[in-house]
């Protein structure tokens, strides 16, 4: 991927999708999910993610995100539904320019309600960038008409090398309960990030 004059890449699971960030992919992966889904509370699972899914992307797109990719995916103890986003962000002058000051100002949706969100900050070494901050924890959104949810999170705060600019990766999904697992899979792709060529080393799938 190119973020102005500086090509970074990022490697995905392979039952992980690269999304256009306009919803066309999303919307070809929920037409292909109700077909496989026949029972009514399924499908309206499935029609809500989706729903939450594209109300992310939408505002993803309108607040810097250059890349985008996920995963949706039925199993026997339910629907699995997780993202990344990377976002290009230059903070204005006289803005808190730290890692730390960056990582909590963000959320995945941009929409955040504080009372509903606990995260923690910590410092990173991404193998081939070298030290970032990381904020890692829980986001509850609002997406209209008083309904919120509640995400996992994983944003992580890439200094660009000779440049004000940052690159903010965000790893999400809707599914707490798995959480830990969650993690781990969200620090194996955000490990795999390089800037320039060759690509990276593939993440684990999960």
């Amino acid at each position: 991927m190119t973020n102005g004059s500086q090509t970074f890449g990022i490697s995905i699971p392979e039952n992980w999708t690269e999304y256009d960030l306009g919803g066309d992919t999303l919307s070809e992966r929920r037409a292909e999910m109700l077909r496989q889904t026949p029972d009514k509370p399924t499908r309206d699972a499935v029609n809500q993610a989706f729903r939450n899914a594209r109300r992310i992307m939408e505002g993803a797109r309108r607040r810097g995100a250059v890349y985008a990719a996920g995963t949706t995916t039925m199993y026997e103890d339910g629907l699995l539904m997780a993202g990344l986003m990377v976002f290009s962000l230059t903070p204005p002058p006289g803005e808190d320019f730290s890692a730390q000051g960056l990582a909590k100002q963000f959320s995945a949706s941009g929409a955040r309600k504080g009372e509903g969100t606990a995260r923690t900050f910590t410092t990173e070494t991404l193998p081939q960038v070298g030290p970032v901050g990381r904020i890692v924890g829980v986001e509850e959104s609002e997406i209209g008409g008083g309904v919120s949810y509640k995400v996992v999170v994983m944003h992580t705060v890439v200094p660009v090398p000779g440049s004000r600019n940052v690159l903010i990766i965000t790893c999400f999904s809707p599914n707490l309960p798995v959480a830990d697992q969650l993690y781990d899979l969200f620090d194996a792709i955000t490990g795999t990030f390089a800037f320039g060529e060759p690509a990276p080393v593939p993440a684990a799938t999960g």
